[in-house]
């Protein structure tokens, strides 16, 4: 009976246990993914500022002048990138600006008023929950507004590889 069981048994381990290969990059990769990541504040600025830059180099602006006319159409476009909140501001209309962000286009504007050149950076809104990427808007070599992206934290800290 146990030669028979034997029998019976052993060629179902063998089978099971062939030399098939079971690729585990990607449970692996997931499962590093769920580790509890230590980063620091700088890195996630860093981060933000890297997908700021990248998703702005989409950003374009057309000013079309209207033939016998002083009127002006302006185009913006965004690009294709969907994920983000972005926006759009003219030095001569701030729109519904308010808090961190109306102050972040003050400065830009300042910086037009004044010839001081200005750069893309990064604030902190909603108690360092949201990341605000903001960055100037040129038509021509002239600068006319701001461009501003929110970037979740969470977004920013799971795209950080250790």
């Amino acid at each position: 009976m146990k030669k028979l069981l034997i029998l019976i048994v052993l060629p179902l381990i063998t089978i099971s246990c062939g030399d098939q290969k079971i690729d585990t990059t990607q449970a692996r990769e997931e499962m590093e993914d769920r580790e509890i990541k230590v980063v620091s504040e700088a890195e996630i600025i860093e981060r933000a500022m890297e997908i700021g830059n990248i998703i702005s180099k989409d950003f374009s602006i057309d000013v079309i002048p209207q033939p016998n006319t002083e009127t002006h159409v302006i185009n913006t476009d965004f690009g294709t990138d969907s994920v983000y909140q972005k926006h759009r501001y003219f030095f001569d209309d701030p729109g519904d600006l308010s808090g961190k962000p109306l102050q972040v286009f003050e400065a830009y504007r300042y910086n037009r008023e004044n010839d001081l050149r200005s750069e893309p950076n990064v604030q902190k809104l909603d108690d360092g929950r949201m990341l605000y990427y903001t960055t100037p808007m040129y038509s021509d070599t002239v600068m006319v507004g701001m461009w501003a992206i929110e970037i979740p934290r969470k977004k920013v800290v799971l795209s950080i590889k250790n």
